[in-house]
């Protein structure tokens, strides 16, 4: 099913921050680039990857981009913290409420608020907490062959599901990468699930423990010699990035080509999520 490209809309923002008026910010729809949102907002290219630290042409659906001004404007959602912000633009949490003393109770945001999103959006990359387990994990894509900083987009709202109707929340965060770059597996396991897959395309389910399942899908193809049932070790190559997903079998192209990768437990009757950001951010910090 092909997502139809939305009409795009500026949203520009007056709101006053240390007496600077704040510019403006673009939401990216299905089917932008670079090129024609440089064109629609009278900015160049060049410039537009320089106000939003972009070291590629890649974009994807929802970014929020800067098209004049010198801040972000971020409006908040239903599932929002102030801490789950933070998280999700890679900005420290102090940091973040620093730049925002407007807000006078940072426990209670609501949905619809503007808050602004300071430059620094790598500061916490470096300062990743280590988690609860699978601390020996490894990052499923080679440093470099990324785009960073990885924004913590999971439990995002998300719009396409097979009959176009309802709204759903994200399951996983996404790794930006060109298609064809390879993923390894973040821990070993057994593949449980292979196939394609309506939201995920061409994916793969590997169980890590008794309770735990990793997720990686939107594949372009996979590593020769692995399909259900297979045992892989952490490190081998198992697929390669894509776009695939988002309608029946052998449909791609509907979003920019990332790797989605999510966690879900299986300890009760039905599998739930769980966020994977502080996996993924701890096995990032020590590639």
């Amino acid at each position: 099913m092909k997502l139809v490209a939305k009409v795009a809309g500026l949203t520009t923002s007056f709101l006053l921050f240390a007496g600077t008026a704040l510019g403006a910010t673009y939401t990216v729809q299905s089917g932008d680039t670079l090129g024609k949102i440089a064109v629609k907002n009278n900015v160049s290219v060049v410039d537009l990857m320089k106000m939003n630290q972009l070291n590629s042409y890649m974009i994807y659906p929802d970014q929020i981009l800067k098209v004049s001004g010198s801040q972000t404007i971020y409006t908040v959602q239903s599932v929002d913290s102030m801490w789950s912000i933070s998280q999700k633009f890679n900005v420290d949490l102090e940091v973040l409420k620093k730049a925002n003393p407007q807000i006078k109770n940072f426990n209670n945001i609501w949905s619809g608020l503007k808050v602004f999103i300071p430059d620094n959006l790598n500061s916490n990359t470096t300062n990743a907490a280590k988690p609860d387990k699978f601390v020996d994990g490894l990052f499923p894509v080679v440093k470099g062959n990324y785009k960073t900083p990885v924004l913590n987009n999971y439990s995002d709202n998300r719009t396409w599901t097979p009959s176009g109707e309802n709204n759903r929340k994200h399951e996983g965060v996404d790794i930006i990468a060109d298609k064809g770059t390879p993923i390894y597996s973040a821990m070993d396991g057994e593949i449980i699930n292979f196939g394609w897959n309506q939201f995920g395309g061409w994916r793969i389910t590997v169980r890590v423990d008794d309770t735990t399942v990793f997720y990686y899908a939107h594949l372009s193809k996979y590593a020769e010699g692995i399909g259900k049932g297979s045992k892989i070790k952490k490190g081998q190559v198992i697929g390669f990035v894509g776009n695939t997903g988002y309608g029946p079998e052998g449909t791609e192209g509907q979003f920019v080509s990332h790797l989605h990768f999510g966690i879900y437990k299986t300890d009760a009757p039905s599998w739930y999520t769980i966020d994977p950001y502080s996996y993924l951010k701890w096995w990032e910090s020590n590639l």
